[in-house]
């Protein structure tokens, strides 16, 4: 009882800091096609004068994985409410090229702090999982 005490003061520490937590993965029924499903991206940001440069990439082995077929993006914006799941949306399904991929996004409100992450998504429909989120205050 004491260990469950500490991880629900723990989860609930978490949830009082910006970026809030993913929205839980779909479920998918599992495809037998002796591939695995999409493997974690990593995310990078960097800042352009036309916007941001949300670029990522994954560790492909040849064969191990089901090809890609897009990559979805996902981003909230922080505001005065506190964190909650609900504010990622997604944004983008990009259609798969070759890896590393890069989108520039634009129109963004100076002073704001801005959270993204990005998945996989294969020829099978099953969505892998969500890169670590990144975060950039836009100026």
């Amino acid at each position: 009882m004491r260990s469950d005490f500490y991880s629900q003061q723990n989860a609930a520490s978490q949830s009082s800091k910006h970026p809030a937590p993913l929205p839980p993965q779909p479920t998918t029924v599992a495809a037998n096609v002796g591939k695995c499903s999409p493997p974690k991206p990593w995310l990078t940001i960097s800042k352009v004068t036309t916007g941001l440069v949300i670029s990522w990439d994954m560790n492909m082995k040849s064969g191990t994985y089901a090809d890609i077929a897009s990559y979805q993006l996902f981003a909230y914006q922080e505001g005065a409410s506190p964190p909650s799941t609900s504010l990622w949306k997604k944004i983008s399904d990009v259609k798969a090229l070759p890896l590393p991929m890069a989108c520039t996004l634009t129109q963004f409100s100076d002073n704001n702090t801005y959270h993204f992450s990005v998945r996989a998504v294969d020829v099978y429909s099953r969505a892998g999982p969500y890169s670590s989120p990144r975060s950039v205050l836009y100026v």
